[in-house]
């Protein structure tokens, strides 16, 4: 799973994900039919594309769905997740007062270990620049944050990513060099 394009409650109980995927159908398939709150699933043809899960909300789901609810905050779509070399996290956007981002904050499980990036006015756009990327760029994208590419201090190099990837440094930065300009163009609408 890349992204969760949308969550919404099924009425009888359960809820209905679209998620992007990426990966091994197999193992995909084997993990979601041995999965207890998985009621239905289909995968693409491919693998990659959207599938959709239908499942049975665990506790922990349902105490993080009713921080979001209780406080009057709305989650900005899709939720991205980003994979490093030993790590899995997500990075969300929320949109609502301070105090209602913060009392959400405190409310969730204390298992999560959630970094608040940046509050203030949302100056987003509904629609994700994004989709300005192939499906290759958004590989590389996805990589050279999860590595700490864009950190400052960047916490990885070109040549780690290349190594990651397969590739030559020449082509991660040639890469690197499209995806921010067609980033930018997507963001000014240039």
């Amino acid at each position: 799973m890349e992204r969760i394009y949308y969550t919404n409650p099924v009425t009888g109980g359960g809820y209905a994900e679209l998620v992007e995927f990426d990966g091994d159908l197999q193992a995909a398939r084997r993990i979601l039919g041995a999965s207890d709150e998985v009621r239905r699933f289909e995968l693409p043809s491919a693998s990659n594309g959207l599938c959709y899960v239908y499942f049975e909300g665990t506790p922990q789901f349902e105490r993080v769905r009713n921080a979001m609810f209780e406080h009057a905050v709305v989650v900005k779509w899709p939720i991205t997740f980003l994979r490093g070399r030993d790590t899995l996290s997500a990075r969300a956007t929320f949109v609502g007062t301070t105090d209602a981002i913060q009392a959400a904050r405190d409310a969730l499980p204390a298992e999560f270990d959630f970094t608040l990036e940046r509050i203030g006015e949302f100056r987003g756009r509904i629609a994700d620049p994004l989709t300005a990327l192939t499906d290759r760029q958004r590989e590389v994208f996805d990589l050279a944050l999860a590595a700490g590419y864009y950190e400052v201090p960047r916490e990885s190099t070109q040549a780690d990513l290349a190594e990651e990837l397969g590739c030559s440094p020449a082509t991660v930065a040639d890469h690197l060099r499209r995806i921010e300009h067609n980033l930018i163009g997507a963001i000014t609408g240039a």
